[in-house]
């Protein structure tokens, strides 16, 4: 296929970056600094070469377009796994997110924290669970299955996960641009209109869950500096909230940047090792075993952000507060490096080998927001976890 570049990962690397440096030049928030100097630099250093690596990508990588078979035994395990689990949680808490956010205005969506260990176990394989299961509609979009995958979806409402919600989202816009036969006029406007969809509700979401905006829709378009061009526009403000929050982790890695030197600490090694190369569960149990002091760690650089309310520090952000840029390096060849290495890992013939390559996709999209290998890397294990049940099973 003529665009089949536009769902490889190393692709995906350039457009996201290259985006978000887009938005950043619009100018409709005046409360971050200017980009210069190292990141500009280091952006589209990157952006070029993941291009570049793309074209490579391209001639190498063949990606297996095929339908899927899920047996319904392990379609209703699944939702029954889903279902418990999540009851377990909110009955563990004593509190569901989105009623008690209602009922509370001093209620925060931080404060669920669901099961120790059980809870990452528990996201990850929805996710993981609902982009296989968007795969399986997409193979004769019968309703059934629609139905399932909608089902899928209901627990990110209830715990006000937008990040899953956007996790899942990026997949289905890279399953879709794998099953195009070509891209015409209909298919791009298609996705257009469901992106603004998409970011509308992300705001009307943003503005349920925030304390300060349930009341004072204003309260966004004040403290994350909107300028005049976007007050006096006819944008629906509800868009704002898509807006700063795409920008605001470059704007606070340039504020880092600004702020701190560029220094290597050779102390800093290990736990930029534990932190940041791996998933959330196994991260947290290096950071005990080797006693770092994650919440210092946190605490100390979210003094580099812009503001309190906008915390989102892009994938790079830690990297440059442990190890300057050659953290950053590191971070960056890590992401080329799964680019090129995980797509193999998978099955190519196997039910869950496109699931498995929109995750990655996704996960690559959205490090322009967080260190999305730490905070949601154990999606990426799902579908080996599963490849390898199957082989067991076939023996």
């Amino acid at each position: 296929m003529k665009h089949k570049i536009l769902y490889l990962p190393s692709f995906v690397y350039a457009v996201s970056f290259a985006s978000i440096l887009l938005l950043y030049k619009i100018g409709w928030s005046d409360l971050y600094p200017e980009l210069n100097g190292f990141l500009m630099y280091f952006l589209i250093g990157t952006i070029i070469l993941s291009f570049v690596l793309s074209l490579i990508q391209k001639r190498i990588m063949q990606v297996k377009i095929n339908d899927i078979e899920l047996k319904s035994s392990f379609i209703k395990r699944s939702m029954y796994f889903i279902i418990i689990g999540y009851s377990l949680e909110f009955l563990y808490e004593s509190s569901i997110p989105i009623v008690s956010t209602v009922l509370n205005p001093s209620y925060g969506y931080d404060d669920f924290n669901g099961i120790p260990t059980f809870h990452v176990i528990l996201g990850t394989f929805n996710i993981f669970f609902s982009i296989l299961m968007f795969t399986y509609y997409l193979t004769d979009k019968k309703r059934k299955k629609l139905f399932h995958f909608i089902i899928t979806l209901v627990p990110y409402i209830l715990i006000l996960n937008r990040g899953a919600f956007m996790i899942v989202f990026s997949a289905m816009i890279f399953l879709f641009l794998m099953r195009m036969k070509s891209i015409n006029l209909k298919t791009i406007l298609l996705p257009i209109v469901t992106l603004l969809i998409v970011l509308y509700f992300f705001g009307v979401i943003g503005n349920i869950r925030q304390e300060q905006t349930k009341d004072d829709k204003e309260y966004l378009l004040r403290v994350a500096g909107a300028t005049d061009s976007f007050i006096n526009s006819d944008v629906p403000s509800e868009f704002y909230w898509s807006y700063i929050y795409l920008i605001s982790p470059l704007g606070n890695l340039q504020n880092l940047t600004d702020e701190k030197e560029d220094e290597f600490n050779i102390n800093n090694v290990g736990i930029f090792a534990s932190t940041q190369l791996f998933p959330d569960f196994m991260s947290k149990r290096l950071v005990s075993i080797f006693g770092y002091d994650e919440i210092s760690l946190r605490a100390n650089f979210s003094y580099y952000f812009v503001t309190p309310l906008l915390n989102a520090p892009t994938v790079f952000f830690v990297a440059y507060f442990l190890l300057g840029s050659t953290g950053m390096l590191i971070m960056y060849v890590m992401m080329m490096l799964s680019a090129f290495i995980y797509p193999y890992l998978v099955k190519r013939n196997s039910n869950y080998y496109l699931a498995a390559i929109a995750s990655l996709n996704s996960i690559l999209l959205l490090s322009t927001f967080n260190n999305m290998w730490y905070a949601t890397g154990t999606v990426l294990l799902w579908p080996i976890i599963f490849c390898q049940i199957e082989r067991i099973k076939f023996r």
